[in-house]
């Protein structure tokens, strides 16, 4: 105990645990099999990485998320922790010197993907390696029955088999007690130490409304907390610009944030929300993982994910300082039936998954028999221009041969630019004096990244350029020069979505698809929509159904839209007809209107609107007033 706050306090500055995490880092020190459970925003990395820390030998961490294991790595190089992640797009090289250092003590922390851990190369490494500790992340896309499913996944108790005195811990924030059940089995987990927080945010109420005008409700509530920071979730990169468009036009600090937008355009919006320039990021999921900031006092969904998963760690990143935040959605009518033909969507025909993976391969000119292992970046606009594809049903595919084990498929994360000298010091000096030309761009590597001889580092080629005064392109042309003299091996950057083939490209005829598997995942999917719409339009207290169906119990929340409807007065028209004119001696909104009267929503609309055709009251720029 005492050891692993002596770690907290010297990596993370904290004088003390939040509630279960001590419990969970010291079953893990002390080498017990652990399952964890904790919401998003629950500190699941400091479960893990702290334990990594004190156990001796390198810890593996295992997860799907590319962008997050950048980020992890990046904040534990900064607190001065040795950790590097083997992602698509490196080279063979670049994996094998990071796989050295694995097995050789010069890392603390190695980040990977389950696709990774089943390759020759890192399983002859691992064999080799003093592991101290494996991680799970995302534990639950080991889980067809969980809303992110990975094949691969199933594959990483083989890790075990070879290291069976290893301690696992598997942590994940969204599981449901099937799920549950399948990730201790999966993994092989002997007599796991289970750590279960409670989903329950008190300080967050769940609000579903149903109305005409979504976009129009978004703006009123942005408008009426113009001083608070807010998300607003879209599931489109057009409802994105969509709605941001609208929220500027009316004067409202707003950013945007989705997938297709350069790295550098992304960090600038996110920083910028950080900082508090802007007060409200209208973001797609890409806007999620690793964003953790405190003070998001409301969480808007301009349309609904096919998941509650999905929805609850979204809504999850309202409130997280534990002060009183709201969640909500706005829904239409055609919201129902958008849900319905997105879930078809999902799955196109078997022949036509098949004839994506051809056109996939010839796009990319894979030949049968080769491609194992290599990964490809690639536009999907042109891969589909160029065969007449549909892009959603080409996406979609790419999903759905992803979860028959077939390839992985990335969906665009920018990887920057790698450099590592392939030559030694004397070699590189009388290769300089040979080559004037070069002596600025490689002293200012060899000066700047003391390890390049042995090890990859990131550059940027805008802040070379600076150095050297250069152009940008000045500096990547003699990045190729150097690469072809084969004085540098590069790993260039790339913000492009790429697959990965798990194995040799099949002939047409080999390929197979498991119908029951493909039937299965659909079934699965289809449970997941109709929880989902089961949300949007029941009227039981939405904190519960949350609750209930990750399989907790709670009473009602008291706060939520639903909660909030049962404690409204009943006035009939009349009664309000009465009492408005002597409430509205200044202009008041709708909302203003409900807080005072505690009516019905749709009894208050009829008595506001007969009082304005009396000319009892006007109505001036959506507000009310007695004339």
């Amino acid at each position: 105990m005492d050891k692993s706050r002596e770690i907290l306090k010297k990596y993370w500055g904290f004088d003390k645990f939040r509630s279960l995490q001590e419990d969970i880092v010291d079953d893990v020190i002390y080498g017990h099999d652990t399952l964890a459970l904790l919401p998003t925003g629950g500190g699941k990395s400091i479960c893990f990485q702290v334990p990594g820390i004190a156990r001796e030998g390198v810890t593996i961490v295992i997860s799907p998320l590319i962008a997050l294991m950048q980020d992890q790595v990046n904040n534990l190089v900064s607190k001065g922790i040795r950790a590097k992640a083997i992602i698509s797009g490196m080279s063979y090289r670049e994996i094998d010197i990071t796989l050295d250092n694995a097995r050789f003590g010069g890392l603390d922390f190695l980040y990977t993907s389950p696709e990774r851990i089943l390759s020759k190369v890192f399983i002859e490494r691992f064999k080799g390696m003093e592991v101290g500790l494996i991680v799970v992340d995302e534990a639950h896309c080991i889980s067809e029955w969980g809303h992110d499913f990975r094949p691969s996944f199933k594959e990483i108790f083989k890790l075990r088999e070879i290291h069976p005195e290893i301690p696992i811990v598997a942590l994940t924030a969204t599981a449901t007690d099937k799920v549950r059940e399948d990730i201790i089995d999966q993994l092989r987990l002997k007599n796991p130490k289970i750590h279960e927080s409670s989903f329950e945010r008190i300080n967050l109420s769940y609000n579903t409304y149903k109305t005409d005008n979504k976009i129009n409700k978004i703006l009123k509530h942005c408008l009426s907390n113009s001083s608070q920071c807010g998300i607003v979730y879209c599931q489109t990169r057009k409802s994105v610009k969509d709605v941001a468009r609208l929220l500027h036009a009316n004067k409202i600090s707003v950013g945007i944030y989705h997938g297709g937008m350069t790295k550098a355009d992304r960090d600038l919006m996110l920083n910028d929300w950080l900082s508090n320039k802007i007060t409200v990021m209208v973001a797609t999921n890409a806007f999620g993982m690793g964003i953790d900031k405190p003070d998001v006092r409301y969480v808007l969904h301009y349309e609904f994910p096919p998941s509650l998963e999905a929805y609850f760690q979204e809504a999850g990143r309202a409130g997280r300082d534990g002060n009183e935040s709201q969640t909500i959605v706005f829904w239409e009518q055609k919201d129902i039936e958008i849900l319905r033909e997105r879930f078809l969507s999902q799955f196109p025909g078997i022949t036509v998954v098949k004839l994506i993976y051809r056109a996939v391969c010839n796009y990319l000119k894979i030949a049968i028999g080769s491609g194992k292992d290599e990964t490809y970046h690639f536009e999907i606009r042109k891969l589909c221009d160029s065969f007449q594809l549909d892009p959603m049903e080409t996406y979609n595919s790419l999903k759905i041969l992803e979860l028959n084990g077939d390839l992985t498929f990335s969906e665009g994360v920018f990887h920057p630019t790698k450099v590592k000298f392939a030559v030694g010091n004397r070699e590189l000096y009388n290769f300089q004096i040979q080559h004037p030309k070069f002596v600025g761009i490689t002293t200012l590597m060899s000066r700047s990244y003391p390890g390049i001889f042995d090890n990859y580092f990131e550059i940027r080629e805008i802040e070379f350029a600076a150095r050297l005064k250069l152009t940008d392109k000045d500096v990547k042309d003699q990045l190729k020069e150097l690469e072809k003299y084969g004085i540098i091996d590069v790993s260039w950057s790339s913000s492009l979505p790429s697959v990965t083939l798990t194995h040799e490209r099949l002939p047409d005829d080999y390929l197979e698809l498991s119908e029951v598997a493909y039937r299965k995942r659909k079934e699965n999917a289809e449970i997941k929509l109709n929880a989902a719409l089961s949300y949007l339009t029941s009227n039981k207290c939405r904190s519960v159904q949350l609750l209930r169906y990750f399989g907790q119990i709670s009473g009602k929340c008291g706060k939520c839209d639903v909660c909030q409807s049962e404690t409204f007065t009943v006035y009939s028209i009349s009664e309000l007809k009465r009492m408005l004119p002597s409430i509205l001696t200044q202009l008041n909104t709708f909302e203003d209107c409900l807080e005072k009267t505690n009516a019905d929503e749709e009894v208050l609309k009829a008595a506001l609107r007969e009082l304005i055709l009396e000319e009892r009251i006007v109505k001036l720029d959506g507000k009310f007033q007695a004339r």
